[in-house]
């Protein structure tokens, strides 16, 4: 998560005139009483927007003084700008969800393009801060296409980097190369110095991950020259990702003095974004280290960066996010259908009512006649409508069992990839135990470095006996797949709570080694395991434990 790359362009999603203000003179203009009520709001906005960058508490009392002035003065269009403000302090803040919440009801309020692409580049910097690419890169789409549509050069520039931003947290280097290029070639044509010095620290990340390194440097010393010097964490990140150039060149003198630099700029500031820039200090500081020799530190290091981490961004709240999503995505979906149907109805009524005007005029001359006819159709039509309202019923039935049986396919692939994580790392964690068991300790080495060496070692074989995520991970199951278990217990009262366990990775399709990592036994324990199950179970050499286990 990189937010200094677009700090510069939230202050302007609600108010773009800031540029000309300080915090001091919109302060004096709040004590003119006299002030309009709608510039009095713009001025609290202009605040809350100034406040971001380093006081978000106090943005957030602006804001939301701004909001509730708005609201009395049912102006719609400074509600919206009242509330994207609130979401951008809450979104700095790590609140996703409440932040989510005031920019999904902005952009309901919002009337003009313009506006409504503010919400959506908002919203993409949500979900890219949640590490959800995908919506992240639908929002940040929409808002291109709008800017275009405007022929904003600038806003133009600041969508494609965040496009080419989504692409690198996918791992797409080369597709987000082009559009740090594309960025590049604008921003110099237009003047946009700041948008200059973004793209070409960006496109140094992406030469990092060609490993063209020295081609990296150049952009990020181009970018440090392009930078403002008051901008200490903009200057941070760039020395982070130049710090990890000069590891990879094995030039590690330059590489320690570029992290401990970026490190004080980080340390120096108040603002809520520097948790991001220690997040990248730290994670090259721990392959420095590696790289040293000095494994110590590096786990020392590593600790930390989980610490902030967690700090940031959890599971849970990742998972919250794309959860509101999908919700908001359905009320949409129904609210379209209500007027699909509507609109069917009305066109049906339109229809029955001409329909009954030639009735009308054929009864004049024929009376009898029409009547009979008029029956007949109307019957006719009545059937019609019965069997159409049975086949809606019907289509709705499907499409409900298909949704739910999509949202579970959905949460238990979730699962899955969540047991294979905490596999992986399993074997990390083992895999680095057993290199520091081989590591050659010779015979004339202190007691006192024996002993630690051996403590760290304990360490971590503690840390993985104790697999908290594993923990978590069981949890989550037992909450998703209450059905499951309730069904299973019914049928088999007496398995123990590991055998409960095990039929429900079994049933997420996990293979045996994996079972194995996450529950950190032996293959042959989860071998055993199995056999004991289907001996529970009563199955035949033939039959397969997994399909009789989804059978609950």
């Amino acid at each position: 998560m990189r937010k200094w790359l677009w700090i510069m362009m939230a202050c302007c999603l609600a108010v773009p005139a800031l540029a000309q203000f300080n915090a001091d003179s919109l302060a004096t203009r709040l004590a003119d009483k006299s002030m309009p009520a709608p510039e009095r709001i713009r001025t609290l906005n202009q605040l809350a927007a100034y406040y971001n960058k380093d006081s978000t508490n106090m943005a957030l009392v602006w804001a939301n003084e701004a909001y509730l002035l708005a609201l009395k003065e049912e102006n719609t269009s400074l509600q919206a700008a009242s509330l994207l403000n609130l979401s951008e302090g809450y979104l700095y803040n790590d609140q996703y969800d409440q932040a989510l919440n005031y920019a999904y009801t902005a952009l309901d309020l919002v009337q003009t393009d313009s506006a409504r692409a503010r919400c959506f580049t908002h919203l993409g910097w949500i979900f890219y801060d949640t590490e959800n690419a995908h919506f992240s890169q639908q929002y940040h789409q929409q808002a291109y296409d709008i800017y275009r549509r405007l022929g904003d050069p600038r806003r133009i520039a600041l969508s494609l980097n965040a496009l080419g931003l989504v692409y690198l947290q996918q791992d797409a280097f080369a597709t987000a190369r082009k559009y740090f290029d594309s960025t590049l070639q604008l921003s110099r044509d237009k003047g946009l110095e700041g948008m200059v010095a973004t793209a070409l620290s960006n496109r140094g990340i992406c030469e990092n991950e060609f490993g063209r390194y020295p081609e990296a440097i150049a952009d990020f010393t181009q970018a440090l020259a392009t930078l403002r010097k008051t901008d200490g964490l903009s200057h941070a990140e760039v020395l982070n990702q130049m710090a990890y150039s000069r590891i990879m060149l094995k030039e590690y003198p330059q590489a320690r003095e570029l992290l401990a630099q970026a490190r004080s700029l980080i340390e120096e500031s108040n603002s809520n974004t520097r948790k991001e820039k220690l997040l990248d200090n730290l994670t090259n500081s721990v392959l420095l280290y590696q790289h040293l020799g000095e494994y110590k530190t590096a786990f020392t290091e590593l600790q930390e960066y989980t610490r902030v981490r967690n700090e940031i961004l959890s599971k849970s709240k990742s998972e919250a996010i794309s959860a509101l999503k999908l919700k908001r995505e359905a009320e949409e979906n129904h609210a379209r259908i209500i007027t699909l149907v509507a609109q069917k109805e009305l066109r049906a009524f339109q229809r029955n009512a001409l329909a009954a005007g030639v009735i009308l005029l054929i009864i004049i001359g024929l009376l009898l006649y029409s009547k009979m006819r008029q029956k007949q159709k109307k019957e006719k039509e009545l059937e019609e409508v019965r069997r159409a309202l049975i086949k809606q019923e019907l289509e709705g039935a499907l499409l409900e069992k298909e949704a739910l049986n999509n949202k579970l396919e959905f949460r238990d692939n979730d699962l899955k990839n969540y047991a294979l994580y905490i596999s992986q790392r399993n074997d990390m964690i083992r895999q680095f135990i057993d290199e520091l068991i081989a590591l050659d300790i010779h015979s004339d080495a202190k007691k006192e470095n024996i002993a630690r060496f051996n403590k760290m070692v304990n360490k971590f074989q503690h840390d993985l006996d104790i697999n908290k995520d594993a923990q978590d991970f069981n949890l989550s199951v037992n909450e998703v797949h209450k059905d499951f278990f309730f069904n299973l217990l019914r049928q088999f009262p007496n398995l123990t709570e590991n055998e409960r366990r095990l039929c429900a990775q079994i049933r997420l399709n996990l293979s045996i080694k994996d079972i194995a990592s996450l529950n950190n036994i032996s293959v042959k324990s989860v071998e055993m395991a199995r056999y004991r199950l289907r001996k529970a179970f009563s199955l035949e050499h033939k039959d397969s434990l997994s399909d009789f286990l989804k059978n609950f």
